[in-house]
Parts: C-alpha cells; structure tokens; sequence
C-alpha cells in the first residue's frame, strides 16, 4: 500500500531523493523551490513515516498578527497546465487540535499522474507537500483532489502560499502561485457569502445592461485585499446550469406532449449530452472572471440550490419530478456537484465532511468557522418535493449532530438556506398584484420574485393563472408552513437548552434585506433566544426584480405568526438608495449585491465589552454606475445570559 492510500494527507512531506526499496534514503527539500530530481516514493512501513513539516515542525515566528497585502490579480488565474483548478475548499477546523481542513481540486486531460502540491506555511522551516487522489474521470477528464492539514496558531492569522512541484512535466525556477489565509485561532473568522452567480436566460444584455458578471467579484476581491477573508460561502445557484434543456436531445424531450415526456426512456444518447453539458459548463464558469480568481484565493463552502440543477428541480408535480428523464438530470447535476463544488464523489463524502441522514439522499454540511461560529447548510434539493423540503430523517439527523458539534465557546449558530426563511408570504403577494392591477402581469413577474426563469415554464408549460400554484420552491409558500414551524423549533430549542444565537442567511430572490424571528414576550432582544436575525443577499452576478415587484412585496410584508409564542417579519434597514436619495420601501433593495461578515472578538484593551462576540454582516449593494458599492451593515450580538 502506498503511503498516499494510506494516509492521503500530505502524504509524502519534503523533497525524497531515493529509488524504490527497502529503505528512505532522501532528505526533505529546501525551502526554496530549486530542488533536485526526485522520485516519488513508496512507503510499505507506517513506522518510517517521516513527520509533516507542516503539522509537527516547531513554528518559527512569534504569535501575532500580519497585515494581509494587495494581490497583483493579473498573476492570478487558473493554472494552464490543467482543464480546471486549482479550487479551493474548505472543510472545517478542530480548535482542540488547532487544525485546519481543506482541499484543492483539479481537473486535467493529461495521461500522466499530475504533479504534488506543494504548501509553504511562513510559521515553519520546510515546506509540505500533498499527493494528489482520483476522484473521478469523465471521457478522458480526471479530477484530482489534495488534502490539506494545517496547524493554527492563537493570534496569527498566516498566508498559506501553494503551487505545483511541476509545470507541464518540468521544473520551474519561477512557478505559477497561488495563496490564502487561515484564521488564528483566537481571532475573528471573517467569510463572505453569496449567491444567484449567474445570468438566467431573460436578461437580454448582461453587458451593456449590468457589465457582466465581474463588477461584485471585483469588489469582493477588493474587501479580501483590505482585510482577507477565510472563506466563502457559496447559498445556492453557484452555477446557473438551465441551459441543459436546450441542448438537442432535451428539446425533442420538451417538445413531446406531457404523457410521453414522463414515459421516455433517458438512454445513453441522452445521459452522455446532460453530463457533457454539465462538465463543460462547469469547466467554463469556474475558469472565467474575476470568480475563478476567487476560487483560487477563498476557500469554499458550498450548498446548492435549483439552478445548480436545473430552474425549480425538486418543486415540479411528482409525474414531472419523478420521470427518468428528470431523475437522469439531477444524477447528472449531483456527480459535477460533488466533483466541482464538493471536491468528493458518491463514496467519499464522508471524507470530504458531508453528512446523509438516514432517509440515504442529500449532502448536508456542519462546519466550524472558527471557535465561535457553527454553520450548518442544508442540503434543500435532493429530497425536496413539492411538500417536503427536507424529510424527518434529516431533521433528526441535525438536531443530533448540531448538539453534538458545538463547542463549549460557540456563541453563533448560522444556518444558510438556498430561499430565505422569512418573507412575504406567497398568498398575499398574489393580493397585492391583483390590487395593482396593470402594473404587474401576474403570469410574467411572479417567477422573478423567487428566481425562476424560462426553464421552469419550459418543463411544466404555459400555466397563466396556475402558475403560481406551482411555484413551491420557497419557505414562504403555506404547502411548507409546517415545516418551517418544525425547523424553527428545533432551533429554538437548542437555542435555548445551549445559549447560542441562531442566524439564518439566505438568497435566491435577488434583492437584499433582512428580517426576524423574535418572541412574542419578549423584552430584550439580547436576552431572547427566539431573536433570530435573517440576512437576504442575492445576487451576485443575476439582475434584480423590477421597482414594481418590491412595491408588491412591501404591500404584502407584515407580522406573521409562526407559533403560539414566536412571530416573525421583514426588518427596515434601507433608509437611503446607493446614490444617496431617501427610500420609502426601506424593507428591500432590488440591486445586486454579497454579504461580507466580519467576527468582531473582544480585546479587553482596545475594545468596549458589549462589543465582544457579535458578527457584523455588512450588504455590500452595487452602486448605479456598477462601479464600486455602498454598505448597509447588520450587526448580530451573541445570546446574552442574565449573568451578562
């Protein structure tokens, strides 16, 4: 057995001069990059294992914090030695360990094993290396996946540098490199979320009307140059994957009446056009812009939402959803899924950190950012149904694993969700656009309000006035009232039992905004464990609804009941538009946007109490000119204690 099957972390650390034998004859490398020529080898005998530089070297600076400096963004692009990569992922930290998990994916058309990683941690004297592991291949393509460790110090955020050993075969004096940071342990763990990272079908110009996809990216890149992010998240629609029913195999299907589209046979012809649309798609999206520059930089943490998939996947009338065809889809869609977003396939998820209940479908995630802040994303898509969003089996799955996850000093619980919790509910937005009469056609705006687009009206057809029945894709539809209550309950619960504050961010609707769960007694926000703040953010790169559907949303935005004890409604955080003019509707904002989240930890010495403990979320809004943004922060205390 290789070391690298036997211990896929880091497996062969240092540079290994040797032959295959009985024996390691090599030394580690140098620090610097000019090493000799080496072989890779074979280690039968755990015991001989050399140490990880990166994990057991002795740190060689003090502890304190480093400054983040300004990436020369033109050096930062995607390596040409590969189809795709590097992408960054995220996986979690253990803080009794003081380890950070992660991984770096690839994808390369070339025969020959590609080369190792290689790491350079400023804390230590020798670089680390990682070997890479196949995941998967796909018509000559294979993804390979490097597993990362690294060792986190208490109050030292580091730069990690990487590159690969070699380039096209050979050694370079000057390698193509890449970077990014990991948090110190007892500081703040800064993330970005977004979501919608993509154009959908009916925005006829992106360029001329938006300048494309990279204004928010570019912004985003800014603030990671000011102060660099650990990672980002992505909610849902990383991709937008609707076109897959325009390739030729998928129009004859659509073109079929409705009794033989959900008889049809998804053969071979057709399974081989969906996966070769998918894997190109991705292959091109994560290689374009200033996004695939991110990817490269930030590590990930990813959910998926329908556009992932294909436009309303899950919420169709079950003879629709349940079709071989459909079902040939979502396959399709889960394996680049996983490959692309998850750096894993379907045997490895576990490895790769993502949890199944026992109902055996969906890729939950539960992760740490850091000692004070547990995130939870929902996998929302691979049970759902037009009645069900996630089964009970989930649910009891999170309710135990998310008690069994928090720390002793976790203070936040955020739970990120492809449609956001709290809106206006469904039934009286239809109301309200039968009150403004002309202003609105119903059958035309209401997908806009939750992120549908033609593909949606493609598969189900001209509806007219059903059209609206069949839109079950948000918490805010009454089909899902129950189960909204179910999950919110729990929370409560654990809120309660744990003293955590619960925080729910979600997008999909392209607005930005804000609302809350809040007890019906209660007196302090600080001290209400049923104080919940929702973040809206969407989109990062999708257009925005029209002024008339924010009007709709406003008229029907009130104070909902959820429970006997628990109510919940928009918040008014939009006093002045981004060019400065007073708002009336200050509930949301119909421009593009992405959160930035920074933890704010307490510094006895330098910063006031009530400080402590808190996550500023900060809605970075595109201004007109889609050049640069105007900030509308939100600031979540932690769950004070009488005792506070």
């Amino acid at each position: 057995m290789t070391f690298n099957e036997d211990h896929p972390h880091l497996s062969v650390i240092g540079d290994f001069v040797s032959k295959i034998g009985d024996r390691i004859n090599g030394l580690l490398g140098k620090e610097t990059t000019e090493v000799e020529e080496e072989e890779v080898v074979e280690i039968n005998d755990r015991e001989n294992i050399v140490v990880d530089p990166l994990l057991e070297d002795q740190d060689q600076c003090d502890d304190c914090k480093v400054e983040a400096g300004r990436q020369d963004y033109s050096l930062i692009n995607p390596s040409s030695q590969f189809k795709c990569g590097p992408i960054l992922r995220y996986q979690d930290i253990h803080a009794e360990r003081r380890r950070w998990i992660g991984s770096v994916l690839i994808v390369t058309d070339n025969e020959e094993q590609p080369p190792r990683l290689v790491l350079r941690d400023p804390t230590k004297a020798r670089v680390g290396f990682s070997h890479p592991r196949q995941l998967d291949s796909w018509e000559g393509n294979r993804f390979y996946r490097y597993d990362i460790q690294l060792q986190l110090m208490a109050h030292r955020e580091k730069k990690i540098e990487y590159w690969f050993e070699k380039e096209n075969g050979e050694k370079v004096a000057e390698p193509q490199k890449w970077n990014f940071y990991v948090p110190a342990l007892e500081e703040g763990h800064n993330w970005a979320f977004y979501s919608c990272n993509g154009f959908t079908s009916d925005v006829a110009d992106p360029e001329g009307d938006f300048h494309g996809a990279n204004p928010l990216w570019n912004d985003l890149l800014v603030a990671h140059d000011q102060k660099p992010f650990h990672t980002m998240i992505g909610g849902g629609d990383q991709i937008y994957n609707d076109d897959v029913l325009e390739t030729p195999e998928m129009v004859e299907w659509l073109k079929m009446d409705g009794d033989a589209r959900v008889t049809l046979e998804f053969n071979n012809e057709k399974r081989y056009a969906v996966e070769k649309y998918y894997f190109e798609h991705y292959v091109q999206h994560f290689n374009t812009g200033s996004y695939s520059k991110a990817l490269s930089l930030i590590p990930s943490v990813n959910t998926w939402d329908d556009h992932d998939i294909i436009d309303g996947y899950g919420s169709y009338p079950p003879k629709y959803q349940t079709c071989e065809v459909m079902q040939g889809i979502g396959a399709a869609a889960s394996r680049f899924y996983l490959l692309f977003q998850q750096h894993a396939n379907a045997n490895t998820t576990h490895h790769a950190g993502l949890q199944t209940s026992a109902s055996g479908k969906g890729w939950n995630c539960i992760t740490h950012l850091g000692k004070r802040t547990l995130m939870v994303l929902p996998d929302t898509r691979s049970e759902r149904s037009k009645e069900m969003i996630l089964s009970n089996e989930t649910y009891e799955m999170f309710e135990t694993e998310i008690r069994s996850k928090l720390l002793p000093t976790t203070k936040h619980l955020v739970i990120v969700l492809g449609t956001p919790l709290v809106y206006p509910a469904l039934k009286f937005f239809e109301d309200a656009l039968e009150k403004l009469g002309d202003k609105l056609s119903r059958g035309s705006v209401i997908g806009k309000v939750f992120g549908k687009c033609k593909a949606f009206e493609n598969v189900l057809g001209q509806f007219g006035p059903e059209l609206l029945d069949d839109l079950v894709d948000s918490w805010a539809c009454t089909v899902h009232t129950e189960e909204k209550r179910k999950m919110v309950e729990m929370l409560q619960a654990i809120a309660v039992e744990r003293s955590v504050r619960v925080t729910f961010i979600g997008g999909d609707v392209h607005v930005g905004g804000a609302g809350r769960l809040f007890g019906n007694e209660s007196q302090d926000r600080l001290t209400d464990p049923y104080d919940m703040v929702q973040i809206v953010s969407s989109a990062i790169v999708n257009a925005p609804p029209p002024g008339a559907v924010i009007t709709a949303l406003h008229t029907c935005s009130k104070t909902y009941s959820l429970n006997d004890f628990t109510s919940e409604q928009m918040t008014e955080i939009f006093d002045q538009d981004v060019d400065g003019s007073p708002l009336e509707k200050k509930k949301l904002l119909n421009r593009r946007n992405w959160c930035e989240v920074r933890e704010l930890v307490g510094d006895h010495h330098h910063q006031k109490q009530h400080q402590e403990d808190q996550l500023q979320f900060t809605l970075r809004v595109e201004n007109l000119d889609h050049v640069g943004v105007t900030k509308y922060p939100i600031v979540v205390d932690y769950l004070h204690t009488r005792e506070d």
